[in-house]
């Protein structure tokens, strides 16, 4: 990314303090130096109502409001429902990942992941946008 091009703005929500290091050590690697740090869905969604957003990267299970709640609140909002949402979760049980994509998921990543799956996804995402990945289930 030149010094002329802003960075996307990423809005990284999870409980763990190792897995958001994780994540961005992983961000900041290919250039995104914008990112907001949430520790869970409630102060995340106070975050969204701050600022513009370009991507959110969101843990499922977390304290006061979980992953799947945010991505709830941020589909039934106007003014966020573009955002895409990349759900990070250990809980990859067929039935979660049903409640995640009829929600309004737009890309899903099993803990552990290893920096390359995640860079890879946070590329199409950007690039492409939020897209409802029920129709192409």
């Amino acid at each position: 990314m030149d010094a002329k091009t802003k960075s996307p703005t990423v809005l990284v929500v999870e409980d763990a303090i190792f897995v958001r290091n994780f994540v961005l050590i992983a961000l900041r690697t290919i250039g995104l130096t914008d990112v907001t740090e949430a520790d869970n869905g409630k102060s995340a969604l106070a975050e969204l109502h701050k600022k513009p957003y370009d991507l959110i990267l969101s843990d499922w299970h977390m304290p006061e409001m979980e992953g799947i709640e945010l991505l709830k609140a941020v589909r039934a909002d106007e003014k966020l429902q573009h955002i895409p949402f990349l759900m990070l979760t250990s809980d990859v049980s067929v039935e979660n990942v049903r409640e995640a994509v009829e929600s309004g998921v737009s890309d899903y990543l099993a803990k552990p992941f290893r920096h390359a799956p995640l860079i890879k996804k946070v590329h199409r995402l950007l690039e492409n946008g939020h897209q409802d990945i029920s129709s192409s289930a």
